[in-house]
């Protein structure tokens, strides 16, 4: 079978496109990324970007999607056989995991806006926002979490995702240089935050 094949050509370029678009975040930040840029490093005139992203939101997008897939497996490997509330307090300390591991990743996922527009709208069964809500669920269903008049499911992950996503924007920021036991701290502050639904 023929080595390097035009499709085989087409993935290398477009992982090389992804993969400099995220050195770009690192070294610029995200509002300075351009296709202009993109197409110089990769070797590509800007026009020539366009047969394999039509716009520098669509690499952002592949790139969020990307990301949202990792921390969704990560979520979801969490061993089953485990309590529904130490699955969910091990979700959250991989969220934060992520985030300090994967910081263009995290980054560019929370740029763009959620395609869902209330809690009318089912949430996309892909995402790990979905996988969140589950173990969560599961805690409530296993009795470790309550709902409280109005707050329920939803609102307790908004509640959780929202801690969770501080600690992350925490430590890639202002605590990026700073030493500490951060694993024994955010275990606690999620047990803490949890041990207030039941």
């Amino acid at each position: 079978m023929m080595k390097n094949t035009r499709q085989e050509r087409q993935a290398d370029t477009r992982k090389a496109i992804l993969q400099t678009a995220l050195e770009l975040i690192a070294e610029k930040g995200l509002d300075k990324l351009s296709l202009r840029e993109i197409a110089r490093r990769v070797g590509y005139s800007p026009a020539g970007l366009y047969e394999y992203f039509d716009s520098k939101e669509g690499i952002l997008l592949t790139l969020a999607e990307e990301g949202d897939g990792w921390l969704r497996k990560a979520a979801l490997n969490i061993p089953a056989e485990l309590p529904a509330l130490e699955r969910l307090i091990q979700a959250c300390l991989a969220y934060v995991d992520f985030a300090i591991h994967n910081a263009e990743h995290f980054i560019i996922m929370n740029s763009l806006t959620t395609g869902r527009a209330s809690l009318d709208e089912p949430a996309s069964s892909e995402s790990s926002y979905t996988a969140f809500l589950r173990i969560i669920q599961a805690a409530m269903d296993e009795g470790d979490i309550s709902a409280q008049g109005n707050f329920g499911a939803e609102e307790i992950t908004y509640g959780l995702w929202a801690l969770i996503h501080g600690i992350g924007i925490l430590r890639l920021t202002q605590l990026r240089n700073f030493e500490a036991d951060f694993e024994t701290m955010n275990r606690k502050v999620i047990e803490t935050f949890i041990k207030g639904l039941k």
